[in-house]
């Protein structure tokens, strides 16, 4: 089971893209992955066939990815603000998402527009 303080560490860990994506582990999602994930990297992007089509974790640029990590039930592909484990056991894919905080401006927005309404 992977922690919300584990993965608080793995977003302080590898808050950096690498220099390329040469230097990330790829091996490590085709070896480790289960196989129902059929992974393919086509060009510059990364596809996870177990991810349905409309799904925005279903091609990835490699560019995009900070790091590939293995844990002991999972695979986690880091990104900046989300992270996907792909369970290597099963089909089984999982993502945290960091929420997107809302700017200064609409904070102050919503205050005075709910100030109006009173």
């Amino acid at each position: 089971m992977i922690t919300k303080q584990a993965i608080n560490e793995i977003y302080r860990k590898y808050k950096k893209r690498p220099k390329s994506a040469d230097n990330l582990n790829l091996a490590l999602l085709f070896e480790a992955a289960h196989p129902s994930h059929s992974i393919e990297i086509i060009g510059n992007m990364l596809r996870i066939n177990s991810i349905p089509p409309s799904s925005p974790f279903f091609e990835l640029r490699l560019s995009t990815i900070h790091a590939i990590i293995a844990f002991e039930q999972h695979i986690a592909i880091v990104m900046h603000s989300s992270i996907i484990f792909l369970n290597r056991y099963d089909n089984g894919v999982t993502a945290h998402i960091i929420p997107i905080k809302p700017s200064l401006l609409s904070r102050l927005t919503h205050i005075f527009t709910r100030h109006a309404l009173l």
